[in-house]
């Protein structure tokens, strides 16, 4: 007897499918622009600091005695990006700024910043010990969003050891999960141009010395801003003593920087007698630039003459008056 043996072969499949996971955001720091507070002059002495607003950029002076020449925007827009899944969508994004580097020139670290949205909604900022926290709304998926920030700089006045030219602050900037990690980080900079004060100083009166009045019909004394001196008219005469002598001032301030020095083109001359009124002429006037260059002190001189009309009856004696000179930066 024959026996088959029937065998049954059987195979057995198993197919493992992936469960889909949960990726989480990352954030990337795209950009900052540089916050450029632009020409601002010291303080004689003492620290200025000087405040831009968050939304506009505009600057006021928060304390101290400076002045800041520019008129540009001086805010920072910091734009910041959520990777490619949709935790983007409904998390918020947690960004730190803190304190970067050191500052160079006559600025120092910021002492205070202010926040305000952009295209980005800005839910709440605090400071949290040696750093800022500045909580936004979630960033869609694939997508970047902006903000604004405002800062309050110190600039160190002229007595400062520190040189005067470029000076920067700069700042840490990083976004994260509110629960940490997707970070990124990127530094962002304050800029200014920090100038020493603008100054005047005399170092020569304006003398026309003596004369004598006209016998008849009418005369000047003249004396140019090189302190040639002449006169004019019947008879006029001019003692050797005192001797006559331009008018010398002295600007000083920033090497290579544009000012202004304004001049008066007459002044009043008084005495016991009555009064004239002289036409003054000068060298050195209106529109100047300093000597030397940025980070360097510089000067520039001024020199007034004038002419004082005479007649028969000219007042005599002793006449004297004040011509002011002034000087700013452009």
């Amino acid at each position: 007897m024959t026996r088959l043996l029937l065998t049954t072969l059987c195979t057995l499949l198993l197919q493992l499918v992936p469960i889909p996971v949960a990726h989480a955001q990352t954030y990337t720091v795209d950009a900052i622009t540089d916050a450029n507070f632009g020409d601002v002059v010291s303080a004689a002495s003492g620290q200025t600091v000087f405040r831009s607003n968050a939304s506009s950029g505009s600057v006021t002076v928060a304390s101290g005695s400076g002045v800041r020449l520019s008129n540009t925007a001086a805010n920072a827009e910091v734009t910041i990006s959520c990777s490619n899944t949709f935790a983007c969508n409904a998390t918020n994004v947690q960004v730190t700024l803190a304190l970067a580097g050191s500052p160079t020139g006559r600025v120092g670290y910021i002492t205070a910043i202010s926040v305000a949205n952009g295209t980005a909604t800005v839910n709440s900022a605090y400071s949290a010990g040696n750093y800022v926290v500045i909580n936004l709304a979630p960033i869609p998926r694939r997508s970047s969003r902006t903000f604004l920030i405002g800062f309050d700089l110190p600039v160190d006045g002229n007595e400062s050891a520190s040189p005067t030219g470029s000076a920067s602050s700069s700042y840490l900037i990083t976004a994260q999960r509110a629960t940490g990690g997707g970070s990124d980080s990127l530094v962002g900079n304050i800029l200014a141009k920090v100038i020493r004060p603008v100054s005047i100083a005399k170092t020569q009166d304006l003398q026309f010395g003596a004369v004598t009045r006209p016998t008849s019909g009418s005369g000047a004394v003249t004396l140019t801003p090189d302190g040639v001196v002449s006169v004019s008219g019947t008879n006029v005469r001019r003692f050797p003593a005192p001797a006559a002598t331009a008018a010398q001032f002295t600007v000083s301030g920033e090497g290579g920087q544009a000012v202004t020095i304004s001049v008066p083109t007459t002044m009043t001359l008084s005495g016991s007698g009555g009064s004239v009124t002289a036409t003054l002429t000068n060298v050195g006037g209106g529109p100047q630039v300093l000597s030397g260059s940025t980070g360097s002190a510089g000067t520039v001189n001024v020199s007034v003459g004038g002419s004082v009309p005479l007649s028969g009856s000219s007042a005599l004696g002793t006449l004297t008056g004040t011509v002011t000179v002034m000087v700013q930066y452009n």
